[in-house]
């Protein structure tokens, strides 16, 4: 896959994909193929076999998923986890399908309104480059609670994206706060730009560790100790957390509690005040059943 993709040739590597993460074992044939491609309203073209070839490659190349036929006769995805909820496999998945359905249906105006995205968003191939070339950021940040402005030299380690806003994940340097990298919102963000100069990332800080036990960005774990929490939900809310979990840590119980058959989850993170936001959202529907920390 590559930036001279056209519409169509994205719309094929996600019906592709679609269709093989929802084929029973051993997967399909290139004739099943064939059959639910030529009966695809607005399809154009048979489905030959080095025209699924192209896509595999392309595929492979753009979200790392292997899709093969390891018994020369039926395709499968080979890597099935690489879509796993919080991976960017899964993000880059969702971005395509998402570039698809607007480009497709733009003519409809406002009957289509996508989630807003911050301004930040500008800022993105520029932090791009400086991760990859390891090189230093050179930006102006305004924080919320404060009047004034003040320029820094970043050194960037992670870009992550929750409800909606940006943010980054660098250290500053000369900073003397008690963590050695410190999360940056690029909605506040005034200036930026990618400096010369390049850093040695220091090998102590642990992207995958570092949010593991975080909901979104918020992390505070003096305030906010890593805990074992359980709750109770009705089956309504359940529906939802099972589509869309909370946190990778989200475990459901097979046990229900009391005489309404309240569904039961478990969780292993910091219980930061916008993770108790999000449970209070859904009123009675969630009770905190048990909070011990760590």
């Amino acid at each position: 896959m590559n930036k001279a993709h056209t519409l169509s040739q994205f719309k094929f590597d996600i019906w592709l994909i679609e269709q093989l993460q929802t084929a029973p074992d051993p997967g399909l044939t290139l004739e099943e193929l064939r059959n639910r491609w030529i009966n695809l309203p607005g399809h154009k073209g048979g489905l030959s076999r080095d025209m699924l070839t192209v896509h595999r490659k392309s595929i492979k190349d753009f979200l790392g998923l292997k899709i093969e036929a390891p018994d020369r006769m039926h395709y499968c995805i080979m890597n099935p986890k690489a879509l796993a909820l919080d991976s960017l496999a899964n993000d880059l998945l969702k971005s395509i399908q998402n570039f698809v359905f607007l480009q497709e249906f733009r003519d409809l105006g406002n009957l289509i309104q996508p989630e807003q995205i911050d301004t930040g968003a500008r800022y993105l191939s520029q932090i791009g480059r400086a991760l990859t070339e390891k090189r230093k950021l050179s930006i102006t940040y305004q924080k919320f609670r404060d009047i004034a402005s003040y320029d820094a030299i970043l050194h960037p380690y992670c870009l992550k994206a929750d409800k909606g806003r940006w943010y980054l994940l660098a250290h500053k340097e000369n900073s003397m706060h008690q963590d050695y990298v410190q999360v940056f919102a690029l909605d506040r963000t005034k200036r930026l730009n990618v400096m010369p100069d390049t850093f040695e990332p220091n090998p102590e800080v642990d992207i995958d560790e570092y949010f593991r036990d975080c909901f979104g960005i918020w992390r505070d774990f003096k305030n906010y100790p890593v805990s074992d929490i359980t709750i109770s939900c009705t089956g309504h809310v359940a529906h939802y957390l099972r589509t869309l979990p909370l946190h990778h840590s989200q475990k459901e119980d097979p046990f229900k509690e009391g005489e309404e058959e309240r569904i039961i989850f478990h969780y292993h993170l910091s219980p930061s005040p916008d993770f108790i936001a999000e449970l209070l959202k859904w009123g009675d529907g969630v009770r905190i059943v048990k909070k011990g920390e760590k």
